[in-house]
Order: C-alpha cells, then sequence, then structure tokens
C-alpha cells in the first residue's frame, strides 16, 4: 500500500496545499517538503508522530473487529442510548466501571482509494474520508452504562462523525504483480476499561468495554 509520513498527517486533518510564493509562519510552524510541495504542520505533533514510530506499536484492534465487543458508532450510538436509558438494575446488585488509563495511537487504516492490481496501474485520490466516534462493549453491558459513565467524566460527544478534506490530488503508481491504495491512519483517543457487575464481596462478572474518538485540526 501506499502510505508515507506526508498521508499520515492527513489524518490530523491536514489540507495538503500548492505553496503560495509567500508562506507565512507562526510560532511553532514547521514546513515539510518533497517532491514538489510544501505542507505546514506544527513541531508538537509532528514530534508526536516521530516519537509514535520510534515507539513501533502496533495499533489495538478497533471495537468493530472484536468478536467479543458490540459496537456503536456516529448516529446509531444516540438510537442505542435511547432504546437502553430504561434498563432496570437487578435489586441488591452495583454496577462499577474501572477504567484504565486513557491512550492515543495512530489508527488502523482508513481507506481512501479503491484497491488496484498493478499492470502498471497510477492509482489517485483527491478527496477525504469519513470516520466516527465509537462505543464497544462486551454483550452483558449496555452502552448507555458506558456513555453515561463517559458523559459524566469527560466532554466527548460519541454520536459525532467526521469528514475530513484535502484540496490537493495524489497519485503514485502500483508495479506489476502487486496491489495497492492510499489509505489515511487517523489520530485515535481511547478510553478503555472493565465494568463489574453483581454483589460486591461476592461473585460478579468483569466485562471489557472501549470508547474511540477522534478531535479537529487544521493546517495550512
Amino acid at each position: 500500500m501506499l502510505a508515507s509520513q506526508l498521508y499520515a498527517l492527513i489524518a490530523m486533518g491536514t489540507a495538503a496545499m500548492a505553496a503560495p510564493s509567500t508562506i507565512t509562519l507562526r510560532t511553532d510552524d514547521v514546513v515539510l517538503y518533497g517532491n514538489g510541495r510544501y505542507q505546514i504542520t506544527k513541531r508538537t505533533d509532528l514530534d508526536e508522530l516521530e516519537a509514535f514510530h520510534k515507539n513501533g506499536t502496533v495499533p489495538p484492534t478497533p471495537g468493530y473487529l472484536n468478536s467479543n465487543l458490540i459496537t456503536k458508532s456516529g448516529s446509531t450510538t444516540t438510537n442505542i442510548l435511547q432504546r437502553d436509558s430504561g434498563a432496570i438494575q437487578k435489586r441488591g446488585s452495583s454496577t462499577i466501571v474501572i477504567p484504565n488509563p486513557d491512550s492515543r495511537f495512530l489508527g488502523w487504516d482508513v481507506q481512501m482509494s479503491q484497491v488496484v492490481s498493478g499492470a502498471p496501474t497510477t492509482i489517485t485520490v483527491s478527496t477525504g474520508y469519513d470516520i466516527s466516534n465509537s462505543i464497544s462493549v462486551g454483550t452483558s453491558v449496555s452502552v448507555s452504562t458506558i456513555e453515561s459513565f463517559l458523559s459524566a467524566s469527560t466532554s466527548t460527544d460519541y454520536s459525532q462523525s467526521w469528514t475530513s478534506s484535502q484540496s490537493q490530488q495524489f497519485a503514485g503508481e502500483v508495479p506489476a504483480g502487486k496491489y495497492g491504495a492510499f489509505v489515511s491512519n487517523p489520530w485515535t483517543n481511547r478510553r478503555s476499561g472493565n465494568v463489574f457487575q453483581g454483589r460486591v464481596g461476592r461473585e460478579g462478572t468483569l466485562t471489557g468495554y472501549q470508547a474511540d474518538s477522534f478531535e479537529e485540526k487544521a493546517f495550512g
């Protein structure tokens, strides 16, 4: 697949644009240049990206790929919350949410173009992609339980969807005998943990959950 640091930066809301005759820089701005293109980003974001690549850690699995979790994203999250809001808790039982430390990582590939077979073949991409915040829980826990906990401890709207944009077309050649596609790897903010259900001091169940969210960023 065609991927580079430049394409990873698109995931942070960057719009790649042709360089003007004069570039006005602000504090903490960094100019990236390659193959005749300029791009402006922030030093803090660039440092974060470099640190991530040096770490070499494989990103955690998205909730929709975990067969043990039920994932709701975007507008479907709002629907499930309304449906679960009337759930009744068993008398004498407790529900305790035990959060893990928050994490941040470059997520799995988000496809931005069709997959093509090289003949060789030129592949292009000129538009962004759509992605949604999401909540994933085990089958024994309602999404509303986790949403209520997250809404009390964070300001993230997990029913929000995002659309990235870019104004310059990218093109690359896929060699004969290979397959290729343009992908993006968006910065992902994950909150996760476990939910205990039962009577404290007695037997109960422990079920995992995770909530992924994204953020808006804009660059020159």
